[in-house]
């Protein structure tokens, strides 16, 4: 018999077996089913349903009903007329998940070859001892006989086929696209995978195998094994052989890698993993900046720490910054930086809060000095809302506080001072009421003035409407503290005062802020250095006004009489917050640090300058010497015994009590108000002298 008849009484016998399992329709009443070729690639746009894309080239293939070109395009493998159709058995055609031709699969009936228990199972209808399918007596080559199927002989399966393809019923070539058609053929061993498809495409887990060259994995009982981290194989996702990648552990010095985190060092440079440097200026290893910060890593002998950051670099933790300060939004500051606040934290720079045009930056940034290199100087004077973080860190008991770091620091600024006068150390705040309470010590009151007036507070008449005077101090402070004195609320929020600079603090008090902020009260010589040239004496940045905030208010404003009536509101040319009552407030005159542009150092430092150095407040300088002066304080009255002194003037005949042996300190630059100290005059002021229009900045070690 040829091997056409063979096939045709093939081709009968299915059509009997498949009207058995209740099929009542003839080859003859059935339209034929169209087979779409999956040999043939699809358009571009091939396989997309309406909602969903979908596809053998897509992340999910069709479902059944969706538009296909090709039986790869769905999940059942079967692509009749453009649509994703179920598996059919009985069409005389490999279709859908089947193995052969009506067979395998989810088909009711297994192809020759295959596993079976019984004879009903088999297409043949017959199990052979051996526990498999037979082929049918009219078959003559392929699975179960001898000799594989020539081209252009007739097939139920891909297995039949010397070439392992089969479509139509006839043996083929394989096509160029077998390996992405969907099913196991073309000498795969896997679906699309292992075999002829190896080594491009190994099969996953599960797929079958017959030597572990087929596999991602391994190969076992002719099932590849899942990928792991252990099976000797780059595999799920590695960088190199069992290692790098998310699935599995990083790899070691010399290993493949693509980023960092495959690495165990964490440092991968042109895709090998390395050893990481400070100096190699990338950010790798565990480092939160470049060549800075974060902690330790190792790779076996190999260990790993950078060096701290400099402020500005960005930071995890406290530890990664060498000021031990990093700020909630992951930057290393100074310390007094290191909050959530923004009111004299980031507004330093030009233009208002609010307001348009506005540039503003950390009130903390620090710049190294010209000459005395080793040093860096605060571009910006300290504000209100930097001193506001270290009361809330150590306050109200300063005194405690300073007593603990000058024990720890003998030979610091703080140290020195307290060694050339041990009274100052009791001098400092502990609390918010009683004798130097805090409340006094931060403007409420002028503690120790019995010579007259000096802008803190200039007291309180309740009959009078414009009394309850504020003065000139900025630091806010709760309604329910001022109120032991006398004084109402505040005329302006805590959020606008903290922008200001810090007026009424003592030198000591900004002294100790410095040592908490990790550095100390900038000296003559620092303020000279950053200062250089003593500017213009005329032109567009001459120091005058309103170049920088010098003599600004009324005439008389103080016993000053040197203001410039011609530049604007009698005066006044600069003022915020606008509409202040400044007969009982008179903060609004004195400028946020960075305010006046032209207020800036000729002596620049990497392209930048020093702000408000000649105007704006006077500031005190740490250069304390000289114990001869004395000091009264009338925040509490005397304790029983203690030496007295009286106030001379309002409110007259108040009585404080009196210490001696208090040194001096330095004060540059001129005031808001119309004070001119120039580039130094040192001994100037007392320790313990408050006053409204003077601040000060710090200096801190370079980086």
């Amino acid at each position: 018999m040829s091997k056409q008849r063979t096939w045709i009484t093939l081709s009968v016998s299915m059509v009997l077996f498949a009207a058995t399992q209740g099929c009542t329709s003839s080859d003859d009443d059935v339209p034929p089913t169209p087979v779409v070729d999956s040999s043939v690639p699809p358009p571009p746009d091939a396989g997309v349903d309406s909602a969903i894309r979908c596809g053998k080239n897509e992340a999910t293939k069709c479902a059944v009903g969706a538009a296909c070109t090709a039986a790869a395009d769905c999940t059942t493998l079967n692509c009749v007329n453009g649509k994703c159709d179920a598996s059919s058995c009985v069409n005389k055609a490999q279709d859908g998940t089947e193995t052969g031709v009506d067979c395998g699969g989810t088909c009711p009936v297994k192809c020759d070859g295959e596993p079976c228990t019984k004879n009903e199972e088999c297409q043949s209808t017959t199990c052979k001892p051996d526990k498999t399918c037979a082929p049918p007596g009219t078959k003559t080559c392929g699975v179960g006989l001898p000799n594989p199927c020539e081209n252009g002989d007739p097939c139920g399966q891909d297995r039949d086929c010397k070439t392992d393809y089969c479509r139509a019923l006839a043996c083929n070539d394989a096509p160029p696209t077998v390996h992405q058609d969907g099913r196991r053929n073309g000498g795969e061993t896997g679906i699309d995978c292992g075999g002829t498809a190896a080594p491009d495409k190994l099969c996953p887990g599960g797929q079958k195998c017959v030597t572990g060259d087929d596999c991602q994995s391994n190969c076992s009982n002719g099932v590849c094994d899942p990928p792991s981290a252990t099976d000797g194989k780059k595999n799920n996702g590695e960088t190199d052989i069992d290692c790098g990648g998310p699935n599995a552990p990083k790899c070691s010095l010399t290993k493949s890698c693509v980023t960092n985190t495959d690495c165990l060092a964490n440092a991968c440079t042109a895709t090998v993993c390395v050893e990481p440097t400070s100096t190699d200026g990338i950010r790798n290893g565990g480092e939160t900046d470049v060549d800075c910060g974060g902690g330790t890593v190792t790779d076996g002998a190999f260990s790993y720490t950078a060096p701290r950051c400099r402020d500005d670099r960005g930071c995890a933790a406290d530890g990664d910054c060498v000021s031990t300060a990093c700020s909630p939004a992951g930057k290393c500051v100074a310390r007094s930086c290191d909050t959530g606040e923004t009111s004299g934290i980031q507004t330093c720079g030009a233009g208002e809060v609010g307001g348009l045009g506005v540039a503003h930056e950390s009130c903390c940034r620090s710049l190294t000095l010209p000459t005395r290199t080793t040093r860096r100087l605060d571009k910006y004077e300290i504000t209100a809302g930097r001193m506001r973080s270290f009361i809330t860190a150590v306050g109200p008991n300063v005194r405690a506080w300073v007593a603990t770091y000058v024990a720890a620091n003998p030979t610091s600024q703080l140290g020195q001072l307290l060694t050339l006068a041990p009274v100052v150390g009791n001098l400092y705040p502990a609390s918010k009421t009683g004798p130097l309470n805090l409340v006094a010590h931060l403007g409420a009151i002028d503690i120790d003035n019995y010579n007259g007036i000096r802008g803190c507070y200039n007291g309180y008449d309740p009959a009078n409407a414009n009394s309850g005077s504020s003065g000139h101090a900025t630091y806010w402070q709760p309604d329910a503290d001022v109120a032991q004195y006398g004084m109402p609320p505040r005329s302006n929020s805590r959020t606008v005062l903290d922008t200001k600079p810090l007026t009424c603090a003592m030198p000591m008090m900004l002294a100790a802020f410095c040592a908490w902020d990790g550095g100390e009260l900038a000296r003559l010589a620092d303020m000279q250095d950053a200062w250089g040239p003593y500017g213009q004496p005329t032109g567009p940045t001459a120091l005058t006004r309103p170049n920088y905030n010098w003599c600004n208010g009324r005439p008389g404003t103080g016993g000053w009489n040197c203001q410039d009536t011609s530049l604007g509101n009698g005066g006044i040319f600069y003022e915020f917050p606008t509409g202040t009552n400044t007969l009982r407030d008179l903060s609004p005159w004195i400028a946020s640090p960075g305010r006046f542009r032209n207020d800036v150092s000729f002596q620049l430092s990497g392209g930048e300058g020093w702000y408000d150095l000649a105007g704006n407040l006077g500031e005190y300088t740490g250069d304390f010497q000289v114990p001869t002066s004395t000091f009264c304080d009338f925040s509490a009255a005397p304790a029983a015994g203690a030496a007295t002194c009286t106030r001379s003037l309002k409110p007259a005949g108040s009585v404080g009590t009196l210490y001696t042996g208090i040194p001096l300190a330095g004060v540059v630059g001129s005031s808001w108000e119309g004070h001119q100290y120039g580039r130094g005059n040192v001994n100037q002021f007392q320790v313990t002298f408050q006053y409204g229009k003077f601040g000060g900045r710090c200096v801190r070690a370079a980086q």
